[in-house]
């Protein structure tokens, strides 16, 4: 892995934002914005994007930036609605106050959409690269949104139900593959990739997410776990028990390296990054170097996988 590709894209990709935000009237759903996107988060989505670009175009570090900002807008979406009182009812996001405990709530409500569009306008205005590719890649972020809501009803549903692998499988495909699949499959589109390396891409992205969902289960450990049955939902902890899940996790994850192997070479960097976000090495029993919602770790709260 190259730590300091990914130091430098990590700075591209702030700069994108804060060229994004900057160019914004001010306003508090403005500020809101801010607050939820910047001040923490790895960017693994805005990496994998810029990464996956890189098998088919040699300048995606340029050209695959602008959707690593609009990748990492949605993901704060995400977290945004994920923190809610009436969905987890979260109280810290990044180590600092949830953004529905700082904003009015006018302002929360009107949040989400104004970053997922946003996003959408971030890449539809980028002018390095094709109109084509912008139609491509805006159209795939539109459907991994629908996506990521679905996953959001259902993770909700699954609370009322017995739950099945095939459901829970199913539901961290949406949740968190989605944004994953957009990096990948994006990013390749971006960059000039055809309908049949992005769909392998695509396919990816969603067996990372529900992998790295499954591990961040792990890493709550049996603490969070616990909260999650008495609120009458379940993880990968403890529908498969700990050895089982990070079992499951492994096989997926080894579908993924089977899939980038169609592109050789090509795809090392984006491998690096890979092993940045999940090291094949971490001693994953105690805790994964990744997590699959984009949550830092916060003082006095279980550790989740690095978003």
């Amino acid at each position: 892995m190259d730590t300091a590709w990914s130091a430098e894209t990590r700075g591209r990709i702030e700069q994108a934002l804060e060229k994004a935000f900057a160019a914004l009237p001010s306003t508090e759903v403005a500020q809101a914005a801010r607050y939820a996107v910047q001040g923490g988060g790895h960017r693994w989505r805005g990496l994998l994007a810029v990464a996956a670009g890189r098998i088919f175009d040699p300048e995606a570090d340029v050209h695959a930036v602008p959707l690593a900002a609009a990748l990492e807008m949605m993901h704060a979406a995400t977290l945004v609605l994920d923190d809610l009182p009436s969905m987890d009812n979260a109280a810290l996001r990044r180590g600092k106050p949830c953004v529905h405990l700082v904003f009015p709530r006018s302002v929360v409500d009107l949040l989400a959409v104004f970053l997922v569009n946003l996003a959408y306008g971030v890449v539809a205005d980028h002018p390095q690269v094709s109109e084509g590719c912008r139609v491509r890649v805006v159209a795939l972020l539109g459907e991994m949104g629908s996506r990521l809501a679905r996953g959001q009803e259902l993770d909700l549903t699954l609370a009322r139900a017995p739950v099945s692998e095939a459901a829970l499988l199913e539901c961290d495909a949406l949740k968190s593959g989605s944004l994953f699949a957009a990096a990948l499959a994006g990013g390749g589109l971006l960059c000039g990739a055809g309908p049949s390396d992005a769909a392998a891409l695509r396919e990816a992205g969603l067996k990372l997410g529900q992998a790295y969902q499954i591990l961040d289960d792990v890493a709550d450990g049996p603490e969070e776990d616990s909260e999650y049955k008495a609120a009458g939902r379940f993880t990968a902890y403890s529908l498969f028990g700990p050895e089982g899940a990070r079992a499951r996790a492994a096989r997926l994850l080894e579908e993924v390296s089977r899939i980038l192997d169609r592109f050789g070479p090509a795809s090392a960097r984006l491998r690096g990054v890979l092993d940045e976000i999940l090291p094949p090495s971490a001693p994953q029993a105690e805790s994964p170097a990744v997590s699959c919602r984009e949550t830092a770790s916060e003082p006095g709260s279980t550790p989740h996988l690095p978003m």
